[in-house]
């Protein structure tokens, strides 16, 4: 087995996931656009810090132990997610919510351990295992959490939260495997720049479709006519749902890998995720909805772990680092992007961005992969 499990972290870290929106609902005292804003912000200001911090971390793996790093990204966000539980000023959210990002890092030493424990043959299947066990936390989490708001308040959850992640520090002190320093590679071994940004644009493109949800559920719950009391556990199983289908599409995507064209399969799912994404329209209830978007991020799910397979067997830690600042930045961008357009616009407008967006960097990744083969 793998070094690392990332499957209890991926459950502690993303049990706020779907009831932080509603907390921030509670305690804005703004109206309902100004209210939409600030919840992009906060929901992705985590994600955006992460994304200048994920290569720093990355290359730090070349001085300090893989374990280490690991270990004190779960105790800054130990203390970070208790602290959330006690604010109620918007402003001093967000404050943590940046705090926690820059201070994460945590997936990209998960992402460095896999790669150097894993041969090139290996490499495909074990990174969608790594996304489909991430996956596999963050989809119970969200209807726990949900749950968990309910029973205890705000304050409660986001408590339980943080002593979930305290317990995994503990067991990561006694049960995660040593790793040394990991060496840099030659700078002939490296991947090219251009092949690694035409990487990146369709990784971040594929993340925004899976993560941009949850911060407009509350709207289309509400359009749906679901009663208040209902809409938070509705939100909850929604995520719950196409969470699981996320964490098969990962899976088994990247079980055929070998036998199908990497460049072929990505270019695959993403436009049959675009698709999808604009599908949702069509959506007229909660059950159509999820079902809709189940298949769309079954398919969205699997471009990274394809990605990052492509990439992953030549590159040191850095730029592991860098191609995991496309889901950071996907995280950070995601809600921003579904907060402000809804705030300006309306979903129809939001799928085809979206969907677009997906299609269009899946194109431009196989056209250059395509080219760069034809030159070698």
């Amino acid at each position: 087995g793998l070094p690392i499990n990332r499957r209890p972290t991926a459950l502690a870290a993303g049990f706020p996931f779907v009831f932080l929106t509603f907390y921030i609902h509670a305690i804005s005292p703004l109206d309902e656009a100004a209210t939409l804003r600030w919840t992009g912000l906060i929901v992705g200001a985590a994600s955006a810090m992460a994304t200048f911090g994920s290569a720093f971390w990355g290359n730090l793996t070349d001085r300090f132990s893989p374990k280490t790093l690991f270990e004190r990204g779960i105790l800054s966000h130990v203390i970070l997610v208790a602290l959330m539980g006690f604010v109620t000023d918007l402003r001093l959210l967000l404050g943590i919510r940046i705090l926690q990002g820059f201070l994460g890092g945590i997936s990209t030493i998960g992402l460095i351990i896999v790669s150097t424990v894993s041969t090139e043959e290996q490499l495909a299947r074990r990174m969608g295992m790594y996304q489909s066990a991430l996956t596999m936390g963050q989809i119970f989490s969200p209807p726990l959490g949900a749950m968990a708001a309910a029973t205890l308040g705000f304050r409660g959850a986001f408590l339980a939260s943080s002593l979930m992640l305290l317990t995994i520090f503990v067991f990561c002190q006694w049960g995660l495997s040593p790793l040394p320093p990991q060496p840099r590679r030659a700078a002939n071994d490296r991947v090219p720049r251009q092949a690694l940004w035409l990487a990146w644009a369709v990784a971040f493109a594929g993340t925004i479709q899976i993560v941009f949800l949850p911060s407009v559920l509350p709207t289309i719950l509400r359009d749906f006519g679901v009663p208040d009391s209902q809409r938070l556990v509705t939100a909850g199983t929604i995520v719950f749902a196409y969470g699981a289908s996320a964490a098969a599409g990962a899976y088994g995507l990247s079980r055929i890998a070998g036998r199908v064209p990497p460049e072929r399969l990505v270019l695959a799912s993403a436009l049959g995720a675009s698709v999808f994404q604009v599908l949702l329209f069509v959506g007229g209830g909660p059950i159509t909805f999820t079902l809709i978007r189940m298949a769309q991020t079954a398919l969205a799910a699997g471009i990274f772990p394809l990605i990052l397979a492509q990439i992953a067997a030549r590159s040191q830690g850095a730029t592991i680092g860098l191609i995991n600042t496309a889901r950071f930045a996907g995280n950070a961008a995601g809600p921003v992007i579904a907060t402000f357009v809804l705030a300006h616009s309306n979903l129809l407008s939001l799928y085809l961005i979206l969907g677009a967006g997906l299609a269009a960097a899946a194109l431009g990744h196989h056209l250059g992969v395509r080219y760069s083969s034809r030159i070698r």
